[in-house]
């Protein structure tokens, strides 16, 4: 299956919508595709981490944010406008990250039949599971 990175991500969700569900043949399937999205993916995971920088930045502001005074607003804004570089560069990453999702990449994933889908399966999980059905 070629499709882009997003298309994959999207799998990955539903795949472990899924993962508690019974059944040999089904798990087996499931299990075999999540090792796989995640193996080829497994680049993004760790572009995507934010610094620590920006996590100890995102922590204070979020402590400050649940005040709605002017005074934590003020302090809100001048802890952004002292940070700017650690916004700027997470921004940068995300944007890095969106392109690379964009990305297309063939991987060879499991199929499952529809008679090997376990009976208490929800037209939802159904839905999200489309691609590696036949």
């Amino acid at each position: 299956m070629i499709a882009k990175k997003t298309e994959f991500v999207e799998l990955l969700q539903g795949l472990f919508l899924v993962k508690d569900l019974k059944g040999k043949k089904f798990s087996l399937v499931i299990s075999k595709n999540i090792t796989l999205i995640q193996d080829s993916i497994k680049d993004l995971e760790h572009k995507g981490k934010p610094s620590k920088e920006f996590v100890d930045l995102a922590t204070k502001i979020r402590a400050l944010s649940s005040d709605t005074s002017e005074e934590a607003k003020d302090k809100i804004k001048a802890l952004e406008a002292e940070n700017a570089a650690v916004i700027e560069e997470r921004k940068t990453q995300i944007a890095e990250i969106t392109l690379n999702l964009e990305e297309e990449t063939e991987l060879t994933l499991n199929t499952i039949k529809e008679v090997d889908l376990p009976e208490d399966i929800s037209p939802e999980q159904i839905l999200a599971l489309s691609k590696i059905i036949e």
